[in-house]
């Protein structure tokens, strides 16, 4: 079976390699790290076409690099054009969506991390891209989250075939790393639920977060967004 190759040290991104040509899946965080992509995808014929998992920049960087047509959900387009993303997506797709070349490609938007969030599955391989449903050994990024969405999406592709997942930050691993990720927000929403229960104070809560997990200072923010996020969906 050809093989796929996963670029980036922060930041996944990855070149699968078909029998007619290569499929890129997001291009990088930044240009040195597109670069990269770049030349990796080269080394393996033409670029068929580049799929975005969703939206968010530390995704994109390399998407004006290339030439073919760029594929993403339809809401991941519609914010990238919000954003003035330098290289729009050519094509679009509401829910499901199926390349036919040498082996079945198979696209799915699920949202929950982010309004675009999506998933690339190539079924002979049991091989899944997860984009940024899937943070391996990480906090995740949830200041967009609508969590039943996250879940329900994670929960869903727990039943697939699947070997392989490569996800959005993080090692690839096996299917555990789809359980993981699901057990992480199930734990990480029912403690947020239970304190603010209890009474705490959101800066309180923010707190406990800080105690048990490793947060960088410029992801702050973002967990006190999550903690709202929470307490506005499952109040």
């Amino acid at each position: 079976m050809s093989k796929h190759v996963v670029l980036g040290d922060r930041v996944n991104a990855s070149v699968v390699i078909l029998r007619e040509g290569v499929l890129v899946i997001d291009t990088s965080v930044d240009p040195d790290g597109a670069r990269q992509v770049q030349a990796e995808a080269q080394k393996h014929g033409e670029v068929l076409y580049v799929i975005n998992t969703h939206e968010h920049g530390d995704h994109l960087a390399g998407n004006s690099l290339f030439a073919c047509p760029i594929i993403s959900s339809a809401p991941a387009r519609k914010r990238m054009e919000q954003a003035k993303a330098s290289a729009l997506p050519a094509i679009t797709f509401s829910q499901e969506m199926e390349l036919f070349l040498s082996e079945p490609v198979m696209l799915k938007h699920y949202g929950g991390h982010s309004p675009g969030s999506a998933v690339i599955y190539f079924p002979k391989r049991k091989l899944l891209f997860t984009g940024d449903l899937v943070f391996a050994g990480r906090v995740p990024y949830m200041g967009e989250a609508v969590y039943r969405d996250w879940l329900a999406a994670l929960t869903e592709l727990e039943g697939w075939k699947v070997d392989t997942v490569v996800p959005g930050h993080g090692p690839q691993g096996g299917k555990e790393v789809l359980t993981r990720q699901r057990q992480w927000l199930e734990e990480y929403i029912e403690a947020v639920r239970t304190w603010t229960a209890q009474g705490l104070t959101p800066q309180d809560i923010f707190n406990q977060v800080l105690s048990r997990h490793q947060v960088v200072e410029r992801w702050h923010p973002m967990i006190k967004k999550s903690i709202e996020l929470i307490q506005h969906e499952f109040k």
